[in-house]
């Protein structure tokens, strides 16, 4: 009797019948070029062979039904199903398709012990009864969802039409937030979906610029002091003074949900996005400084006017 075939196998004889002038071998080749590709952790087999597919430009489908760990997503799934906690989401908003009608998009991103992933909301998912109340280290579950590929090859949770979100409750090993928060002064290059705390040093400013595109945009910008007493340069795009408390205390403890870490002209940075949550204890009184900026391209060195 025969072994039973594992899903990869599957997948990899389903590539193999629509493309026969491949062999095993080619396509194994390719699997260990596309994690070379991506990186070490970021990409499973069944993942490379879902990318392999698009390039191939053949189509597989592989059915999860069953609840899974965010680590063993694998991109083409459907009727997924997780359970983790919220780490951030962003505020919905509209955008146009190439044919010009609207749609909405709302992002999140989740985690479990082993794992964040990002998750998308499109149309009247992304304004379900209660998502604007979900709040960081909520645990939720996502029922019946569908994994694609982002740009950079790793999955992504989507949100459709026939998909559910639920908050529970109940009791769950998933780490907390507290749990997962690092100093400033622990974190390294190259890092994303890190939740950072730290004391404000000095004063927050608000940048206004204009993008590449010719539209306007507006970024937080801050030091955070760590535990060592080093200060790291933090930028915020997307965000603006509204996020912030009428006082705001020249050294009270931040926490940044949902920020990733670049090397910049000063050094190491920490950069966040629309999606990001900032959380700011009281103490003493120093008001937001706004500082206005004639043009910002984030690939190049900032130019400024006050």
């Amino acid at each position: 009797m025969g072994s039973k075939l594992s899903e990869f196998d599957k997948l990899l004889d389903n590539i193999l019948n629509q493309k026969p002038e491949f062999t095993r071998e080619d396509i194994l080749d390719r699997v260990r070029q596309k994690k070379e590709k991506i990186g070490p952790g970021y990409l499973t087999d069944q993942g490379a062979l879902f990318l392999i597919a698009e390039d191939l430009e053949i189509t597989l489908t592989q059915t999860l039904k069953a609840e899974v760990g965010l680590k063993d997503l694998s991109i083409g799934a459907k009727d997924v199903s997780v359970k983790s906690r919220v780490l951030n989401i962003s505020p919905a908003k509209q955008f146009s398709r190439k044919d010009g009608s609207p749609f909405l998009l709302r992002t999140m991103t989740i985690y479990d012990n082993d794992s964040t992933v990002s998750v998308k909301l499109w149309d009247e998912k992304a304004n379900l009864p209660g998502i604007e109340k979900l709040k960081p280290g909520d645990l939720i579950k996502i029922i019946k969802a569908y994994v694609k590929s982002d740009l950079n090859g790793s999955p992504t949770i989507n949100v459709g039409s026939g998909s559910e979100i639920d908050k529970t409750d109940q009791e769950s090993e998933i780490r907390s937030i507290e749990a997962l928060t690092i100093d400033s002064s622990e974190i390294k290059e190259n890092q994303n979906d890190l939740v950072v705390s730290g004391k404000i040093d000095g004063g927050i400013s608000t940048l206004e610029f204009t993008n590449r595109r010719g539209e306007p945009g507006k970024a937080l910008r801050m030091r955070l002091k760590g535990e060592d007493n080093a200060v790291t340069r933090v930028v915020l795009w997307g965000k603006d003074e509204s996020l912030l408390p009428k006082v705001v205390s020249q050294d009270a403890k931040i926490m940044l949900l949902g920020v990733r870490t670049k090397t910049g002209n000063q050094g190491l940075e920490i950069h966040g996005n629309d999606a990001t949550m900032v959380k700011i204890d009281g103490g003493k009184e120093a008001e937001p400084v706004i500082v206005r900026i004639a043009t910002i391209n984030r690939n190049e060195k900032e130019r400024t006017s006050a």
